[in-house]
């Protein structure tokens, strides 16, 4: 047995092919750009939010819900596009 510790996202990539999802597939029903599933998935990314929406899909799909699919992430107001910007009292 190896001494090797798997990241996370061996277990992502798993039960992602046992239902037979692509990563694409995964991301839009997780709300999340498909190049952070990869990331994940290579153990390049271990932000908590994106593992947590990950294996909240993954685990209601496992629970037999069908088509289980996340609401987009709202933003932050420091993300929100709307927001005043700082420092311009104009």
């Amino acid at each position: 047995m190896s001494d090797v510790v798997a990241h996370p996202g061996h277990a992502v990539k798993a039960r992602r092919k046992e239902q037979g999802w692509s990563r694409a597939e995964l991301a839009d029903r997780a709300a999340l750009d498909p190049r952070v599933v990869q990331l994940v998935e290579l153990g390049e990314w271990n932000e908590h939010e994106a593992l947590g929406r990950l294996d909240a899909v993954l685990a209601q799909a496992e629970a037999g819900v069908p088509d289980p699919r996340l609401a987009a992430p709202r933003p932050t107001p420091e993300q929100r596009i709307d927001a005043p910007l700082g420092g311009d009292d104009a």
